[in-house]
């Protein structure tokens, strides 16, 4: 009973490192606190899934004990420096008694999950899991910033008053060999009465909204004002009876197009007849205990689903504007 309640603290308190490697990871030194980050996590929940009796991780779950103490360490101290931080520290020095409890007192071995087929396939949920979050530890820093430059990331872009003070910042970045005139007719038909969102509407129907990506500029949804919204979802939507959408904050045509609570769509000229087009999105959220407890959710689903779903957008949007034709009228 003390292995098992061990082992589930310390998978805690190694998922319990996501807010704390997502706030770090996106300020200095991104890669160092990514590798802190993916220490402390596939550290402290390994050795917990061994204590547990997870026969790939039962060898090893001193060691990984150890790595996942260090990495805690350097990840909190250095790149998330709140009181939180404090308690995640003291809950290291009690993974170190932890680890000397056990040290020498029952074997891993004999608290393995016996290999009924059940316990097998638990095993093996336990070990995907735990790799899939490597990797996105591992990729998060690619995907956060896909295709923007680093001079992009630090500079102050169109739509950046709304939010002063971010604590998080996705921007996601494409070239278009076409100019901004030519990309704006088809980023202000967003919406899915509209113009769709130009990325997966297959998998998009499949959560039963009704999107249908043009392929053509329209007249008709050429007006795009502030205060108006570009709605996600229909009326009635799983019994919703308010549509859901995103209100217009800003909008400057051919320049940028900031949604609230989506980030900004801004198009930047470089050069004779090509443009950067960046969606940024930035955000602020308080370093609370409920914040802790739902940064894994937001991580493990949403931050790669919006990477995904938003590529495929700016790389549609990329390929109706180089297609051709003549700017929409305004």
């Amino acid at each position: 009973m003390r292995r098992t309640v061990a082992g589930l603290l310390l998978v805690a308190h190694g998922v319990a490192h996501t807010l704390a490697g997502m706030r770090g990871t996106d300020g200095a030194h991104p890669w160092l606190l990514t590798l802190a980050w993916g220490a402390a996590l596939v550290g402290l929940a390994g050795a917990g899934l061994g204590l547990l009796g997870v026969r790939a991780m039962r060898p090893a779950w001193r060691r990984l004990a150890a790595a996942g103490v260090v990495g805690s360490v350097v990840l909190l101290a250095v790149g998330w420096p709140t009181p939180l931080a404090a308690v995640g520290l003291l809950a290291d020095g009690l993974v170190v008694c932890l680890v000397l409890y056990f040290w020498n007192r029952e074997s891993p071995g004999t608290a393995a999950l016996p290999r009924r087929p059940a316990a097998r396939a638990l095993e093996l949920l336990a070990i995907a899991a735990l790799v899939w979050l490597a990797v996105l530890v591992a990729a998060r820093p690619w995907h956060m910033r896909w295709g923007s430059t680093p001079a992009e990331l630090r500079a102050r872009l169109p739509g950046d008053d709304t939010l002063l003070r971010p604590t998080y910042q996705i921007q996601h970045a494409v070239s278009v060999d076409a100019a901004p005139d030519r990309i704006w007719p088809w980023l202000v038909q967003l919406g899915e009465d509209r113009g769709g969102f130009y990325s997966y509407a297959s998998l998009e129907r499949i959560f039963g909204f009704q999107v249908h990506n043009a392929d053509r500029i329209h007249p008709e949804w050429q007006r795009l004002a502030a205060g108006d919204t570009v709605f996600a979802t229909h009326a009635g939507w799983l019994g919703q009876r308010r549509r859901l959408g995103w209100r217009v904050s800003e909008v400057r045509p051919d320049t940028v197009l900031v949604l609230e609570n989506w980030g900004s769509f801004v198009l930047l000229p470089v050069g004779a007849g090509s443009t950067r087009l960046i969606a940024r999105t930035r955000g602020a959220g308080p370093d609370g205990i409920q914040s802790v407890v739902l940064a894994p959710l937001g991580f493990a689903l949403f931050e790669p689903v919006h990477f995904i779903m938003q590529r495929k957008m700016l790389l549609t949007l990329k390929e109706r504007a180089e297609r051709g034709g003549a700017p929409a009228s305004r």
